[in-house]
């Protein structure tokens, strides 16, 4: 039975069993590196996810230091980097406001500096044109309900993305207004 069997049997989960040198019981540097670098080929990692990926694989503080400094030698992890990518994925592409973001990067152990620098790009007015833009594409797809369902669907919509009140009644208006220009066209 393989080692990956043996843990799927015991844990009951799919992750692979650390990495482990069976002769001495500890993880060895070659194996928690490689460890990393295949999670960093599915996605940028942070240094604290490297941290908690070599501890989790059975690393100590030691070799999770160790871990991290070689792949920031090698240029594989970079805080800035990763907060730059989730600014141009969650807000640019998502539609998510900054609040949203900034705690999503907080999640990930992603520095205050490196995520206030980072969300920089996101400028108020940027926010508020975003946040119409949403309003007006979602607003289409909400054109069959009556006037007060439209203001708390869209309201809803919005909010959960982030937004904050004035910039969400602000969007509602507008998607209001052009939901009542294309009603008189029709």
């Amino acid at each position: 039975m393989t080692d990956l069997s043996r843990h799927r049997r015991d844990t009951g989960r799919d992750e692979p069993a650390p990495c482990v040198d069976p002769e001495e019981d500890a993880p060895t540097q070659e194996a928690l590196e490689a460890a990393v670098v295949r999670a960093l080929g599915r996605r940028g990692l942070t240094e604290k996810e490297v941290s908690q990926r070599v501890h989790d694989r059975g690393g100590d503080d030691a070799q999770a230091h160790a871990v991290l400094e070689r792949m920031r030698d090698l240029g594989y992890v970079d805080d800035a980097r990763v907060a730059e990518e989730m600014v141009h994925r969650l807000s640019e592409s998502r539609g998510k406001s900054r609040a949203i973001v900034a705690r999503e990067m907080s999640a990930r152990g992603i520095s205050r500096e490196i995520a206030d620098a980072a969300l920089d790009d996101i400028s108020d007015d940027r926010e508020q044109t975003q946040a119409i833009e949403l309003a007006l594409k979602r607003g289409a797809q909400l054109h069959s309900l009556d006037d007060v369902t439209f203001d708390r669907r869209l309201t809803g919509y919005l909010a959960r993305r982030g937004y904050s009140g004035s910039i969400v009644r602000e969007a509602v208006a507008s998607a209001r207004a052009e939901r009542r220009s294309n009603v008189r066209f029709l």
